[in-house]
């Protein structure tokens, strides 16, 4: 197998690299813990804990920072509770691991797509952090007003809503600070910060109510205890001696101690508390600024970098179509589609830089396809001097008919025929008393629509194994195109 770190070749039963001594293990081990905690934030996503998937998928990335699965969605989870900003700095990360068929492309797309919609984002980060200054100068109703701004424009800011929770909770509006709170669990259901300030709401309206209870049980008149004593039937005993009333005093003064104690837990428990809140809430927007600044330079940061490497890549495009045409005029003045195959190939693995053992043999096959006549042309020769100087140790190459066989299969299972069908000719060529390179030979000529050689080698099929594995398929086969 192949080394993680160095690419160097190592056994797996041992599982040391003998080169740089990484142990293959830990490696495992790694993907594995990452694996389990992508799952696991897959699940909390799936029911909405947002908060939850964003712990998980957290520790995924920081166990193995190539888990780009888990990037993926911990970018969209910041882009549902309205952090584009975290978002596309997950996706463009996600990136630089998986260049190719990776989800985050898309979802870049899309925001580079419709600039008018990413305004309105940047508006509503524009917006909050306007009013997180304008709260910690003490100007609570321009910070409202900024917030009511960047919910609209974000619907989906979660710390916008919980900002604006906290200013009405100061301004005593619970109701609207609860509908608020309610609006970011609908988003996230297992916010830790929206579910803490809903039980503070809780909280002061159950105090409210106590006090009310306090202030009705006092008011109750005591005269109508004193009725008691009277005797049945309306009538007043005119005796002097009356029976002793009970003792009240006791209860009242009971009353009035829980009064109190209800005015001194509103009246200067809860400010104290209130302005604890107001303090912490005061340096986690500090920090919370901070850190959206901090992840905004990043970001512009990969932005110059991905436009400055955006820029590379057209110029070597550029370069590379120039080179193209270059050749391409030489090849149509030589002629010959022998030297047209052989530069269109030539000019894909420059292209491509994958200069693999499998590709300069084709590329190899494909040079010795010129013909003598072909080569007796200058621009021919030029074009194959040329090749032959990016390419030194293109005829050096060796791959056997097994090699050569598992490469056209592996084209041929995905559909390639086209291609699939220049390594069943070369491995044909290589060992023509195969059956199976034989009967795939016929058979992806067949699916080319080359009817006339897969008769052919059909044909040959039949009469060289007449116990092949593949003889009565092949003699329906061979009916087909005939």
């Amino acid at each position: 197998m192949i080394c993680p770190k160095c690419g160097a070749n190592m056994t797996l039963k041992r599982g040391v690299c003998d080169k740089c001594g990484y142990d293959i293990e830990v490696n495992q081990q790694t993907r594995k813990y990452s694996c389990y905690y992508y799952n696991q934030g897959l699940a909390k996503a799936k029911i909405r804990d947002l908060s939850g998937a964003i712990d998980m998928l957290s520790r995924a990335v920081k166990v193995n920072k190539k888990n780009v699965d888990a990037r993926n969605l911990l970018g969209l989870i910041y882009f549902e509770m309205g952090e584009v900003g975290l978002a596309v700095r997950e996706w463009i990360v996600s990136k630089s691991f998986l260049e190719e068929n990776n989800p985050a492309d898309r979802y870049l797309d899309m925001l580079r797509s419709n600039a008018g919609k990413t305004e309105q984002y940047n508006n509503a980060l524009r917006k909050y952090n306007a009013a997180v200054e304008l709260a910690v100068q003490g100007g609570d109703d321009l910070a409202l007003i900024q917030l009511k701004k960047a919910v609209q424009l974000n619907p989906k800011y979660v710390k916008a809503w919980q900002l604006l929770a906290l200013l009405y909770m100061k301004n005593g509006d619970n109701d609207r600070a609860r509908r608020c709170l309610k609006r970011t669990l609908s988003i996230d259901i297992a916010n830790t910060t929206s579910i803490g300030y809903l039980k503070e709401i809780r909280k002061i309206k159950r105090m409210g109510r106590q006090l009310q209870i306090t202030v009705a049980e006092q008011e109750v008149s005591p005269d109508a205890e004193e009725m008691k004593g009277e005797v049945k039937g309306g009538i007043i005993p005119s005796f002097k001696y009356a029976e002793d009333k009970p003792d009240y005093r006791s209860f009242i003064c009971l009353c009035i101690g829980l009064f109190a104690g209800i005015l001194f837990v509103f009246f200067l428990v809860i400010p104290s508390v209130k302005t604890g809140m107001r303090e912490e809430f005061k340096e986690k927007q500090r920090q919370f600024g901070e850190q959206q600044s901090g992840y905004l330079q990043e970001l512009d940061a990969l932005e110059k970098t991905n436009e400055s490497l955006q820029s590379r890549l057209e110029m070597q495009e550029l370069e590379l179509e120039a080179k193209k045409d270059e050749l391409e005029n030489a090849a149509d003045k030589a002629g010959g589609i022998n030297v047209f195959r052989m530069v269109d190939y030539y000019l894909k693995l420059k292209k491509s830089g994958d200069t693999s053992r499998m590709n300069l043999f084709i590329l190899q096959m494909r040079l010795r396809a010129i013909s003598q006549q072909e080569m007796s042309n200058a621009y021919a020769k030029s074009i194959v001097e040329r090749v032959t100087a990016d390419y030194p140790d293109v005829y050096n190459v060796t791959m056997t008919s097994a090699e050569l066989f598992e490469e056209g299969s592996n084209l041929f299972q995905k559909g390639r025929y086209a291609d699939a069908l220049e390594y069943f000719v070369a491995a044909y060529e290589k060992s023509p008393d195969n059956e199976k390179n034989l009967y795939f030979l016929a058979r992806t000529y067949q699916l080319t629509g080359d009817d006339v050689r897969a008769k052919q080698f059909y044909t040959e099929y039949m009469e060289r194994f007449p116990a092949g594995t593949y003889y009565y398929h092949v003699q329906d086969l061979l009916n087909q195109v005939s």
